[in-house]
C-alpha cells in the first residue's frame, strides 16, 4: 500500500471518530495546506518532503487551538509556517555552537519538525528524518534519540495507524489511552490537566 494510501486511510479513521466522539476537537481541526504552501516549506528544507507527511499536510493543518492537539499525547501537528521559522532557528544554533552532542547532531537540515507537544511552543517535538523515513523525539533541554533506541520508533504512516487503532481499539492501546473532557479527546498522558473531569474511553 502506497504511503499516501495509508495516511488517508488512517486519517481518515481518526476524523471519523473525532466527529463522533470528541466533537469539540474535531470543530478545532484546520483545513490542509494547499501544493503551494507546501512547494514554498519544500524549498526552505531543501529537500523534498516525504509523500507521507505531505499528503497528511494537505488533509489538515492541525488544530486552531493548543488544547486539542489529537496525536498520543495530545501532540498536535506543527504548522508550516511555525515548523519553517523552528527549522531555521535550530539550524542557525546548529552553525553557531558547532559540535554535535555525544555524537548526535543538534539538528539537521533534513529534519523537519511534524509534531509538537504545542502548536504554538516547541519544546517537545517529534521530526522527521527525510533520509530514513522516520520519527524521532527532541527536546529543548537535550533528549534527541537519533539513532538510539530509546523509544519505538514509526513512520508517519505507522504512528497515523496506531493512533487509529488505539482510538478505535481502547482496549488493546499500549503507548497510550483516550478519553474526553467536554468533548474533546485528551489521551490519558495528559489527564492531569484536569483530573476532575477526564473520563477514560469507553467510560
Amino acid at each position: 500500500m502506497s504511503a499516501e494510501r495509508q495516511v488517508t486511510e488512517a486519517w481518515g479513521r481518526i476524523e471519523g471518530w473525532l466527529r463522533q466522539y470528541a466533537p469539540a476537537s474535531h470543530a478545532a481541526l484546520l483545513p490542509g495546506a494547499s501544493e503551494d504552501e507546501i512547494l514554498a516549506v519544500e524549498e526552505v528544507y531543501g529537500v523534498p518532503v516525504p509523500e507521507a507527511l505531505r499528503t497528511l499536510w494537505k488533509l489538515t493543518g492541525g488544530c486552531n487551538e493548543g488544547f486539542a492537539g489529537v496525536f498520543f499525547k495530545n501532540y498536535d501537528l506543527v504548522p508550516l509556517g511555525t515548523g519553517v521559522d523552528f527549522h531555521r532557528g535550530q539550524m542557525r544554533f546548529q552553525q553557531e555552537a558547532g559540535d554535535d552532542i555525544d555524537g548526535i547532531p543538534r539538528w539537521r537540515s533534513d529534519w523537519i519538525p511534524a509534531f509538537s507537544n504545542s502548536r504554538d511552543s516547541q519544546a517537545f517535538v517529534r521530526y522527521l528524518d527525510c533520509e530514513s523515513g522516520l520519527l524521532y523525539s527532541w527536546d529543548r533541554y537535550g533528549m534527541n534519540n537519533y539513532g538510539t533506541e530509546k523509544e519505538e520508533l514509526d513512520s508517519v504512516s505507522t504512528y497515523l495507524e496506531e493512533v487509529a487503532d488505539s482510538l478505535e481499539s481502547p482496549a488493546l492501546a499500549v503507548r497510550d489511552s483516550p478519553g474526553l473532557i467536554d468533548g474533546y479527546l485528551v489521551w490519558e498522558s495528559r489527564a492531569h490537566v484536569q483530573p476532575d473531569t477526564w473520563r477514560p474511553f469507553p467510560a
